[in-house]
């Protein structure tokens, strides 16, 4: 996961009262089949892609 996905995040996380670093580590598990873990990055993607859209109507 790049820098700037990170930062991304974790923004969305605070503003939606989750704690970003519980929510990194979840992303970032070890153990995790290859699969379940790209699966995981794709969702956490759609899911910074949905709050940028959200802050945009906001703005």
């Amino acid at each position: 996961m790049d820098e700037t996905t990170i930062q991304e995040l974790r923004a969305l996380a605070e503003k939606n009262g989750i704690d970003p670093d519980q929510l990194l580590e979840i992303a970032e598990a070890d153990g995790l089949p290859e699969e379940l873990s790209a699966a995981m990055a794709e969702v956490l993607g759609d899911l910074t892609i949905f709050g940028q859209s959200l802050d945009e109507k906001d703005g």
